[in-house]
């Protein structure tokens, strides 16, 4: 006697709709969280990449007995560039380093994106992280005030406010209004990888109510990251005084940092 088949489980549309329905609440209920997720790595890369950079700086310092200028022509090392042609070699980059034989123009260096110099965060950058095609950009920039131009104005060990009370670097935008910040940009200008020379005003910790100014630091998000002299990497919240902030850049001003240093 034939058997009747057997008749397999089926979903009625109404369950699909239900479960489609949850499947859709499920991934909306995921989202948040693993963006904050990508928020949280992605901020801890930067922080990383700061104290490369902070390192760098000490170990430079260890090698020349002397701290590496801001821009121009390093005059121990025998190259023209800025602060950060000068520290490649400390920053696993030796290759690029002897490829820009007197200067960072040779064999188009300064054209070369560096990982450990871009904030991830940050998507303001050009494609390909290369403005124009001729100069490859960062997010870190040197405090004038502190490594000056061809020449850096003091030793590791001299800075008359002290390491820890000194600020060593600060972010920036890749492009702030049409402007890069350019690792290889080798003179004193808004292109250059500098804070702090054209003036010490407070960062742009938003830029919703204002157009991007390239002559000042732009926190990437609502904290500013800033390297320190003594190799430390902290945050700054936007609630930080003007006067606070320009005792933190000036090595030289004599002035304790206000309590907003410690938000």
């Amino acid at each position: 006697m034939p058997q009747k088949p057997l008749r397999r489980p089926a979903f009625t549309p109404i369950e699909l709709i239900a479960l489609l329905g949850l499947l859709l609440l499920f991934v909306a209920f995921l989202a948040p969280i693993a963006a904050r997720v990508r928020e949280s790595a992605a901020r801890t890369q930067s922080i990383n990449n700061m104290k490369q950079i902070c390192l760098a700086v000490h170990n430079f310092a260890s090698v020349y007995n002397k701290l590496p200028p801001g821009t121009g022509e390093c005059d121990f090392v025998k190259k023209t560039g800025t602060i950060y042609l000068f520290m490649l070699p400390f920053i696993e980059q030796d290759q690029l380093y002897r490829q820009a034989t007197d200067a960072v123009w040779d064999n188009d260096v300064w054209s070369k994106p560096i990982a450990v110099l871009l904030d991830p965060r940050d998507h303001s950058g050009p494609p390909g992280n290369v403005h124009h095609g001729w100069l490859a950009t960062t997010n870190y920039a040197a405090n004038y005030m502190v490594f000056g131009e061809n020449k850096a104005k003091f030793m590791l060990g001299n800075i008359p406010d002290g390491t820890s009370n000194t600020i060593a670097f600060v972010t920036r935008y890749q492009m702030c209004d049409g402007t890069p910040t350019a690792w290889g940009y080798p003179s004193s200008y808004t292109w250059a990888p500098l804070a702090a020379y054209y003036n010490q005003s407070l960062p742009q910790f938003s830029l919703r109510d204002e157009p991007c100014d390239p002559q000042r630091a732009q926190s990437i998000n609502n904290a500013m990251l800033v390297g320190i002299c003594d190799g430390s990497v902290r945050t700054v919240s936007s609630r930080i005084t003007a006067v606070t902030w320009r005792n933190a850049y000036d090595p030289t001003d004599g002035m304790p940092l206000g309590p907003d240093w410690d938000f």
